[in-house]
């Protein structure tokens, strides 16, 4: 008897454990840290950005996804498309894990002649290069291969079918992964950028089909050795000056992400390597904690001419415990890079939000020509601002002064900066809840120019802040997450006085759902 009650009590459980595995997770969009205008999966795990192409008036972004959960693991390639960089459509996996293993980042191309012989003259293909990482023992996850592999789709990324004798490039290595790929036009040749992230090196290959590589050359290891490299991107940009007129000259950028942080290099490219004007020097594309895997949209129309970036906004220290639901796992805003001289002559990369997203302005408000003083805090009590723009200019800066964004009481994201040191910081150890994970409170400190005036540019979104500092001269990108009460916004001079030239509020649809459309596919259930 009491077996048959045990029995039967083990048939039950099993039953409902089922019946919750196939729960499927909707996603409502009006999560608490659901960002409004920038990408996030509807469900499960993201990291890296992938495959980052402009195709028949769409904007593709492919990133490294889990469609089994939300933590890091059975990596394959999610999908969304925009028209405008704003509104995102979530389509279906377009690449998923598979026997030869799982697919890490890469890039995609369109194959305009038709060179792969893929596609037809009049119908080309779409080409994805990514890294396949394949696990000879499952009982041994730290015994690995990684080789390129290529997938295609004859229905502008809709359906893809993996290339049926991959690799096209293997060299037998454990680590080697995550090639960037462009058309070369002067060569009529593919360029492929790879890693290899021990070595701290990049490794340049060429192909006329994109199937039959040969290796050209190296660059590296240079700048920061500190971590693995991974994600490389080269680029042409042109050279504008001072004050942003063109100078007919124009450089290479080489970025390679390091564990943390997105570095850059500007120098030449012949078509075979890369050559960096310093070597030394460790310049980073963003100052804050989360923006890594940074990677450029090919196949943007010379009539628009704009290298496009989005990166991944989150860290691997403490990416896992991030307490959003049901999705882990956010993309930074596209922002467009150029290169602009310095006072010295030497150009340095500049970077500033896409323009589509002002179309998403509802309303505003504007202070102009105030003082502010010690003991004298200027404060947007009753104006709510988590979604939004503000625009900050200050002249005739005396000591220091705080700005605090996401405030309630003394809960805020704080920017701060002095004037005689030239030291701007931003805080987010009291920026709400920061608990969940030891090494998430932190303050990013950035050295600038000490000057008298500063432009800030503070681009929120519920959990994240992005900061262009003076036209995009520097760029800070962190995560927060905020209570509901954190709506506020103040100024205030800590030890002398500045003058408000002006600060505008530009306030955006306040939830997800008002924004992003409708998802082809979940892809995901509870229990997995």
């Amino acid at each position: 008897m009491q077996r048959s009650v045990l029995f039967t009590w083990c048939i039950l459980l099993i039953g409902i454990y089922n019946v919750y595995a196939q729960v499927e997770i909707r996603p409502t969009y009006r999560e608490p840290y659901r960002p409004v205008y920038h990408f996030t999966p509807p469900v499960n795990w993201t990291n890296d950005p992938n495959g980052l192409v402009f195709a028949a008036g769409l904007y593709h972004l492919f990133y490294q996804y889990n469609p089994e959960g939300m933590e890091w693991g059975h990596m394959s390639w999610g999908h969304a498309v925009s028209k405008d960089l704003v509104h995102w459509q979530n389509w279906p996996v377009a690449i998923p894990e598979g026997p030869e293993g799982m697919i890490f980042s890469g890039s995609a191309v369109v194959d305009s002649f038709n060179t792969s012989g893929l596609g037809t003259a009049t119908h080309p293909p779409l080409v994805a290069i990514y890294t396949s990482h394949h696990i000879m023992d499952s009982a041994h996850t730290d015994l690995y291969q990684q080789s390129q592999h290529i997938a295609y789709s004859l229905d502008g990324g809709r359906t893809w079918r993996k290339f049926a004798h991959n690799p096209v490039l293997d060299l037998h290595m454990r680590d080697f992964r995550d090639p960037k790929v462009w058309w070369y036009a002067p060569d009529h040749v593919w360029i492929m950028v790879v890693s290899f992230p021990v070595a701290h090196q990049v490794q340049f290959f060429r192909s006329s089909d994109l199937i039959h590589w040969q290796h050209t050359g190296t660059f590296g290891p240079a700048g920061d050795t500190s971590y693995v490299w991974e994600c490389p991107d080269l680029f042409p940009l042109q050279i504008y000056d001072a004050t942003g007129k063109p100078t007919g000259k124009s450089k290479w950028v080489l970025m390679v992400s390091v564990q943390y942080d997105v570095q850059y290099f500007i120098g030449d490219f012949d078509g075979r390597t890369f050559t960096a004007d310093d070597i030394r020097q460790i310049r980073k594309v963003d100052e804050g904690r989360d923006f890594y895997a940074a990677t450029t949209y090919n196949d943007i129309p010379a009539t628009d001419g704009r290298r496009i970036c989005i990166a991944w906004m989150d860290n691997w220290a403490y990416a896992a415990h991030v307490p959003t639901f049901p999705w882990r796992g956010f993309m930074t805003v596209p922002r467009v890079f150029t290169l602009r001289e310095n006072e010295r002559g030497i150009p340095v990369l500049y970077q500033y939000p896409v323009d589509e997203i002002e179309q998403l302005a509802v309303d505003s408000m504007m202070i102009v020509h105030r003082a502010v003083k010690a003991k004298h805090p200027l404060w947007v009590h009753d104006y709510p601002f988590t979604v939004g723009k503000l625009s900050l200019q200050l002249r005739k800066i005396k000591g220091s002064f705080r700005l605090a964004v996401a405030r309630h009481g003394d809960t805020a994201v704080w920017i701060s900066y002095n004037t005689g040191t030239g030291k701007l910081q931003v805080d987010r150890t009291h920026s709400g809840n920061t608990h969940f994970d030891s090494r998430f409170p932190s303050v990013t400190t950035v050295q600038l120019r000490p000057a008298a005036h500063l432009r800030l540019d503070v681009y929120l979104d519920k959990s994240s802040v992005e900061i262009f500092v003076n036209g995009g001269e520097k760029a800070i990108t962190l995560l927060f997450f905020p209570d509901a009460h954190q709506t506020e916004v103040s100024l205030e001079a800590m030890d002398g006085s500045c003058m408000i030239d002006t600060l505008k509020l530009i306030r955006y649809p306040q939830a997800a759902y008002l924004v992003q459309r409708k998802f082809v596919s979940y892809g995901s259930h509870l229990g997995h």
